[in-house]
């Protein structure tokens, strides 16, 4: 439901008023760009008090009548007369340390931050009444003179409606609904993403349905159903979201993206949306950049013993191309950012074409892919040459046009780093040959390929130790016999990890170096499964034989591994 029309519908659902005022009130709130609240009120289809008691309900705070209830005069004391009216509060009862407050608009922070103040830090709790109903309390418990007569909305002076003073009066009633409304959405929307951002989510995704809307986060690369947003504010949390990111908010028919950097509980944030029509409305899908995490070092991603040596041997050639690969959200841009990291230099000048930039690193040139604008992966690595790099780093090679540029690039004299989407390590090499590349150019040029894949690693606080039986490994590539008899753990669930049983994600790696045997292989155009085979007779591990390693480690699960390694 769109946000100006929230507060009329319910009024309409309770009986409070008809749909013919409603559609009245909204036709002149067309017109005029008045508030519906205050539409409402000076045409008498609701009172002030009618207006309370939804927010009220909707909002959680308590609805306070001030005509029936007697203010504790030490509470009085709190807040200067003057103030509470400037504020337009009235100071209710205190309650040890707690002050309850009765006020319009419970979700201004900046006024409970200025009543804090005023009141030495004391914790605020408040309460809804209607703005008239303040300013009668002001005047009726700290004795002081009214500074405008106020004309009760209860009731019409007469069946054609107010009289000219009564308009008079009414016009000059503060509003209060329509940002009451925007506070409400603004809440929402700012919880659903610091609890993702808390979660440690790296996605967030709304999605409308026909009497329902759902929200789902993807947490260490699972996504999970949490507490959906109103379905009736729907439309109006898509219109904030869009909002924030500088996105049209009358467009709902074609996808649109946006990006917002913020601050979520003191970390950096980055915020990359997208928005999709559905059969229902707009799918929303919020990806979440924690840049307060930082680059993550080699062996925090999970490379050890000999892969962080192979790794460590690859990105400190003079030249070549070395290629991380593996499907879609991997870790891919990770491991890049680590090798980076690792290898910046202030005597060597790297340069770097992403779509998106996803972290900054000092010293390096980073530049961003704009397709729109002509500015394509091709043309960039093109100018980039110019530049005298000593490092390349591509975000992706797609087409043709690129690689052959990268691996020239790579033959001349340059460390080119780039990633492929492929299934394991050893198909970069078909993969570059089916997009149209010389077998004999990518034997000269390609020095080592990673292929990786995220599991989640068991939450340390609650996990279960277990002997395996083969049952548990079925499905994995040969017998396992090094599982046998050993303790290893499972997946249980606590506090800590949501009940989960997983906290945290690290990588498997399979290291694919191009030696002799290997080029001779790939000139002669061999199958994959062949240029694989010769890879693992020189001691390179498979992802499931990684996986397994770690599974030994405690790291992980054997049921995790499985999930990501099935297809390869």
């Amino acid at each position: 439901m769109a946000k100006r029309g929230l507060i009329g519908e319910i009024l309409v659902e309770q009986g409070i008023i008809t749909q013919v005022q409603l559609d009245e009130v909204l036709r002149e709130q067309k017109r005029t760009n008045k508030k519906i609240g205050e539409i409402i009120v000076r045409n008498q289809f609701a009172t002030e008090e009618d207006i309370a008691k939804i927010l009220s309900d909707q909002l959680g705070f308590p609805f306070i009548d001030l005509s029936t209830y007697q203010v504790e005069e030490e509470a009085l004391t709190l807040i200067p007369e003057e103030e509470a009216r400037r504020l337009e509060v009235i100071p209710v009862f205190q309650l040890g340390q707690t002050l309850n407050v009765a006020m319009a608009n419970p979700l201004n922070i900046s006024l409970i931050d200025e009543i804090t103040q005023l009141t030495g830090n004391l914790r605020i709790k408040s309460m809804i009444a209607t703005p008239s109903g303040i300013r009668a309390a002001i005047d009726k418990f700290y004795g002081g003179v009214p500074t405008q007569k106020i004309t009760p909305l209860q009731t019409p002076t007469s069946p054609q409606g107010p009289s000219q003073g009564d308009k008079a009066v009414l016009e000059k009633t503060p509003s209060f609904v329509d940002d009451v409304e925007q506070a409400v959405v603004k809440k929402i929307v700012d919880q659903i993403i610091e609890d993702a951002v808390k979660s440690g989510a790296s996605d967030i995704h709304l999605e409308p349905h026909e009497r329902t809307t759902y929200c789902r986060m993807r947490i260490d690369g699972i996504l999970h159903d949490v507490k959906p947003p109103p379905a009736k504010l729907y439309r109006a949390i898509v219109s904030r979201i869009k909002i924030l990111a500088e996105m049209d908010i009358a467009q709902s028919r074609l996808p649109e993206d946006g990006r917002v950097q913020t601050n979520i509980s003191g970390k950096e944030v980055d915020l990359r949306i997208a928005t999709f029509p559905t059969l229902y409305g707009e799918h929303v899908s919020i990806r979440i950049l924690d840049k307060s995490q930082g680059i993550m070092n080699l062996d925090q991603l999970g490379f050890q013993g000999d892969d962080l040596n192979k790794i460590k041997d690859l990105i400190n050639r003079p030249h070549g191309m070395i290629l991380v690969t593996g499907p879609t959200g991997t870790g891919k841009s990770t491991t890049l950012y680590a090798i980076l990291n690792t290898i910046n230099d202030l005597k060597k000048n790297i340069v770097t074409l992403e779509d998106p930039i996803e972290y900054t690193i000092p010293r390096v040139n980073q530049a961003q892919v704009n397709a729109k604008a002509g500015f394509t992966f091709a043309t960039g690595l093109r100018s980039m040459l110019r530049l005298d790099p000593d490092i390349i780093m591509i975000g992706e090679i797609r087409d043709r046009e690129t690689a052959d540029i990268a691996i020239h690039a790579a033959l001349t004299g340059h460390l080119v780093f780039s990633t492929l989407h492929t299934n394991d390590a050893a198909a970069a090499v078909a993969r570059l040959v089916d997009i149209g590349i010389e077998p004999y150019l990518i034997s000269a040029s390609l020095l080592g390929v990673a292929a990786q894949r995220l599991v989640r690693k068991l939450c340390p606080k609650c996990k279960k130790e277990f002997i395996p039986h083969p049952s548990d490994w079925a499905g994995m590539a040969g017998t396992l016999t090094e599982l046998e008899g050993k303790k290893i753990y499972r997946a249980e669930g606590c506090k800590a990890c949501l009940k989960l049983g997983y906290k945290g994600r690290t990588s498997l790696f399979e290291i694919f170096l191009t030696d002799n045997r290997i080029k001779e292989l790939i000139d002669q155009k061999a199958p994959a499964h062949e240029v694989k085979a010769a890879a693992q007779s020189t001691g390179m591990k498979t992802l499931q034989q990684n996986g397994v390693e770690k599974v030994l480690q405690g790291l992980t699960s054997l049921s995790e591994v499985l999930r990501v390694t099935r297809d390869v």
